[in-house]
């Protein structure tokens, strides 16, 4: 099962975007050093999530 391939890339430019929107109002509001963690922060959400959703592969059985 393939995802639409330009459905992943709309999916995977709002989540850059969404990381790139997250660090811009971090470091407005706390600087620089917290605006680097709520990006790294926000990117791992999103990679954990993906691993989430991805199906496990099960070794094959001895029969």
């Amino acid at each position: 099962m393939n995802p639409d391939p330009a459905g992943l890339w709309v999916r995977l430019l709002v989540r850059a975007l969404v990381v790139a929107a997250a660090g811009v109002m971090a470091l407005g509001f706390l600087g620089p050093g917290a605006a680097l963690l709520v990006c790294a922060l926000t990117a791992l959400t999103f990679v954990l999530l993906w691993l989430r959703g991805r199906p496990r592969r099960r070794p094959p059985s001895d029969r």
